[in-house]
């Protein structure tokens, strides 16, 4: 496959995986909220694969927060810079286990803040705590092993997500 055409691969795959994260976040009732399992931060996941995905999680993210956050603006800001801290570096560690920890760190704190800014009545290390957990679930406990066990047999997905 030519330069170019590996590139158009990778922008539409960019495209269909900001669209399905905004879909799997907008038909998931516990997208938001201080205890939120957002199933579609698994696809953070890609990020250790390729940066080229880094901008379509933090658009995906910031369309699905814009369009169904309870939380307005302050979310659409701090839940989006959430995703934008974790996913740069993703990409740069080596080890999946690893990586997986940081959306959980970033949007622990991020999302926490955004809800004890927006009036959820728990205080700060509640709202972190919880986010936390959430995020280590979904991310960690139930991503990773997806993506290691099931997406790294497939060859021809890997070879598509890979490519430079």
């Amino acid at each position: 496959m030519n330069k170019t055409n590996s590139k158009i691969r990778q922008i539409a795959f960019g495209a269909v995986i900001a669209a399905a994260y905004v879909a799997l976040t907008l038909i998931n009732p516990l997208s938001f909220g201080q205890v939120q399992f957002r199933v579609s931060e698994i696809l953070v996941l890609f990020c250790c694969y390729n940066p080229v995905f880094c901008v379509p999680m933090i658009v995906g993210c910031f369309v699905a927060n814009f369009i169904q956050s309870p939380f307005g603006w302050i979310d659409v800001l701090l839940g989006t810079l959430g995703t934008a801290l974790a996913v740069f570096p993703m990409c740069r560690i080596k080890n999946m286990w690893v990586s997986s920890l940081l959306p959980t760190v970033t949007n622990a704190v991020c999302v926490g803040i955004m809800l004890t800014l927006a009036g959820v009545p728990f205080p700060l290390w509640q709202n972190m705590a919880f986010v936390g957990l959430g995020q280590f679930t979904v991310v960690t406990v139930v991503g990773v092993p997806l993506f290691k066990y099931a997406f790294e047999k497939n060859k021809p997905f890997m070879e598509l997500i890979k490519s430079r």
